[in-house]
């Protein structure tokens, strides 16, 4: 898989859920349905620290381990975020992420890593990068799907 792939579904991945994340009013911004999901900013807030993750990654590569506590960190730092600073975060992490990616050579995109996810996979360093655009597009998709649970059916 290319860089310029892998940097270009990012942009557009994040611009999409920009856009999402924009349109929804400041009193949704903290609703959940049915009063146990997720909130628009919880799921803007995590796609925004996602690319810190792929750093990590990138820098710690075969040896990265999953840090449960930083995780943690993270979750319990975006709780207090407002949309701009989560649209801050989300901005200034990609493009860190894509800094990132263009100091790669091929030969560390094909570096296989291992991961405890879905009880261990092993995907190229390539693969594991697109988890940041996964995640654009999956809280796009749900902030969406909120977005029709209020009663906003407007494309």
């Amino acid at each position: 898989m290319s860089k310029e792939l892998i940097i270009g579904l990012t942009e557009s991945g994040r611009d999409s859920l920009l856009r999402t994340a924009q349109a929804v009013p400041e009193d949704k911004l903290n609703w959940k349905p049915l009063d146990n999901g997720r909130t628009v900013l919880d799921l803007l807030g995590d796609a925004a620290q996602m690319p810190l993750f792929a750093i990590q990654l990138m820098e710690q590569k075969e040896s990265f381990q999953f840090d449960r506590e930083r995780f943690q960190q993270a979750t319990q730092a975006r709780a207090t975020w407002t949309r701009d600073e989560a649209i801050e975060h989300l901005n200034r992490n990609t493009k860190q992420m894509i800094a990132a990616i263009g100091a790669l050579t091929d030969e560390e995109l094909n570096t296989p890593i291992h991961l405890p996810m879905g009880g261990g996979m092993t995907l190229p360093l390539s693969g594991w990068l697109m988890m940041a655009y996964r995640t654009f597009t999956s809280r796009f998709a749900q902030i969406n799907y909120i977005q029709t649970l209020y009663g906003d059916f407007e494309s």
